[in-house]
């Protein structure tokens, strides 16, 4: 029974840890701007004249809370076979390594896991995967913090396990799979806030950028570096045409004879 109640112990704070993150940043801005800010957005709002209709919202927060419910069970369960010995490269104890090895594999895990993601949210957006399970999320194009984790299930799973993946490929401190898991969730909350929002870290854009991916659809694929965007040439252009049927991520040509120039974020 001891077995058990460990197990139970780690799978239950692991649902709790990632609900209670997307309920405290997204309730955060929810009652800053959506409720306290209502009468005047288009002082803060990224699409001032959009917004979801009640049933959207409530529906947004259902399904993004059972979605990170669901992935804190299956993140319960790896922690929990981790710590029962489970063979895997990850490691405890930074004497294990050194700092330099665990400060360079913390930085390679990060931008390993967003160049995945990149790549997993663009093939998302090829026609018979948005079809069958990306339109899910894209049904929300006024975000709102709540609309993070709103998606069908198998595409939470899918970013859920390029998270994982490196786990395996290489050592890392588990320190930092915790911190760069912590900063994805509380990132992608505020980027899918609505609400116009910068950042002092370099390489983490605007909120304007992700909100864009979700007003125009088949761009603008980053999650936190728009790095990968502007190198696969899928980082929104002036002067495009995109919309839902517009796939491919470089958007249409609009007549215009010029190359069009990148969206300035």
């Amino acid at each position: 029974m001891g077995e058990f109640w460990a197990w139970l112990g780690l799978v239950l704070a692991s649902m709790a840890g990632g609900v209670a993150i997307l309920w405290t940043v997204g309730g955060y801005y929810h009652l800053k701007y959506y409720v306290r800010r209502a009468h005047e957005p288009e002082t803060w709002k990224c699409q001032p004249k959009r917004f979801l209709r009640p049933e959207q919202a409530r529906h947004a927060m259902k399904l993004s809370t059972l979605n990170l419910m669901l992935g804190g069970f299956l993140s319960g369960n790896l922690v929990y076979a981790l710590t029962r010995g489970w063979d895997t490269p990850m490691y405890f104890h930074v004497a294990d390594y050194g700092w330099a090895w665990t400060v360079a594999s913390a930085v390679l895990y990060f931008v390993l896991v967003d160049f995945l993601a990149y790549w997993t949210h663009r093939s998302l957006h090829f026609r018979p995967m948005f079809k069958a399970f990306h339109h899910w999320h894209h049904r929300y194009v006024a975000t709102t913090p709540f609309v993070v984790t709103a998606m069908h299930p198998v595409e939470f799973l899918m970013f859920q396990a390029v998270s994982f993946l490196p786990l395996f490929l290489f050592p890392i401190h588990y320190i930092a799979v915790i911190v760069t898991l912590i900063y994805a969730l509380v990132w992608n909350t505020i980027d899918h806030s609505g609400v116009r929002l910068t950042s002092r870290i370099p390489f983490q854009g605007p909120s304007m950028f992700h909100d864009d991916h979700h007003a125009h659809f088949h761009v603008n694929f980053g999650q936190h570096m728009g790095i990968w965007d502007r190198l696969f040439g899928t980082l929104r252009r002036e002067g495009r045409r995109y919309g839902v049927d517009v796939f491919g991520g470089k958007g249409a040509p609009d007549g215009a004879e010029a190359p069009a120039p990148y969206v300035k974020y």
